[in-house]
């Protein structure tokens, strides 16, 4: 099942709430459901729900507040670590999930549930599917038994919608598939595939994303950098961080207003951010100058990074 033969269905679907890109790479699949005469249940936080807004009028969707996946990573970037401390919770969550799911399919009475990587929400009652573009995790010694963890988790899935295309281009050895005979890859997505190009009036653009610290860390250390270079440099933030705003050659963009925000992406002449698999998606879509800077201790951003620094930027 591809989404394009899914029409006049009942869907409820759920991004993961572990940074934006979950949400942003969504957004084309609600709208192209959304054209197929889908009625379309959103379960998400807050957070979430004022980025989905931006793009849809409200009477389009149904809201379902629904709890994240509890989690914090630590400053000094060991992700694998910061997993394993908190696993009883993020289980604890996966159980409390799954029954929320079951209560919110008989309540809306649903026909398919669509899951952005969150393993606990699926139901065993319909049809489930399981949006990734990591069939495999780049996990390597100790900590490989995740990948087969991961991999037990998605089975619990009719389908899997693999984010890429049938020679993995975009996410490599990462979307390769030889363990599930339910795949699909249904091609990369991006929110800007809704927008016509604009002239190139800025010099670049920096986004700022993922879970802090590491997002302010990251937002400090490209602030000492555009300082020191001509022209204008944009700052998009999810929130506003403390700054020398002297320099009037930097300008922080911070609202809650996506479609704000990616007017300047589509101004600018070069995008500086982090390597996750979406903004790899925005950048295929947007064809664009890009430099790509790996979360410490992310194993798959820093894949991601070699694997696209010399195919997209310069």
């Amino acid at each position: 099942m591809y989404p394009h033969e899914i029409a006049n269905k009942k869907i409820l679907i759920s991004p993961l709430n572990w940074g934006f890109g979950h949400v942003s790479r969504c957004l084309p699949l609600i709208d192209q459901l959304l054209k197929q005469e889908n009625s379309i249940f959103i379960a998400c936080n807050k957070e979430q729900k004022k980025i989905i807004s931006n793009y849809f009028n409200s009477h389009k969707l149904i809201y379902i507040e629904h709890q994240g996946y509890p989690f914090e990573f630590n400053k000094k970037g060991n992700f694998i670590y910061d997993v394993l401390k908190r696993s009883y919770k993020l289980y604890k969550r996966f159980v409390s999930e799954k029954k929320e799911v079951n209560h919110l399919t008989t309540q809306f009475q649903i026909d398919i549930i669509i899951s952005d990587h969150r393993y606990g929400f699926f139901s065993k009652k319909i049809t489930s599917i399981f949006i990734t573009h990591q069939i495999n995790l780049p996990l390597t010694g100790l900590f490989k038994f995740m990948d087969t963890v991961h991999k037990k988790m998605i089975r619990n899935f009719n389908i899997v919608w693999v984010l890429d295309d049938k020679k993995s281009t975009y996410a490599g050895k990462l979307s390769l598939n030889s363990t599930f005979k339910n795949c699909f890859y249904i091609g990369i997505k991006s929110r800007f595939s809704f927008y016509l190009p604009l002239e190139k009036t800025i010099e670049q653009v920096v986004i700022i994303s993922g879970p802090e610290p590491h997002a302010q860390l990251f937002f400090e250390s490209e602030l000492i950098k555009a300082s020191k270079i001509q022209g204008v440099t944009y700052f998009i933030s999810p929130k506003k961080y403390k700054y020398n705003d002297n320099n009037k050659n930097i300008i922080i963009e911070s609202s809650d207003n996506w479609i704000t925000k990616d007017k300047l992406i589509l101004k600018s002449k070069k995008i500086i951010s982090r390597s996750g698999y979406s903004t790899i998606m925005d950048i295929a879509t947007l064809k664009i100058d890009c430099e790509l800077i790996p979360t410490k201790g992310q194993k798959e951003q820093e894949y991601l990074k070699i694997r696209h620094s010399k195919k997209y930027c310069k």
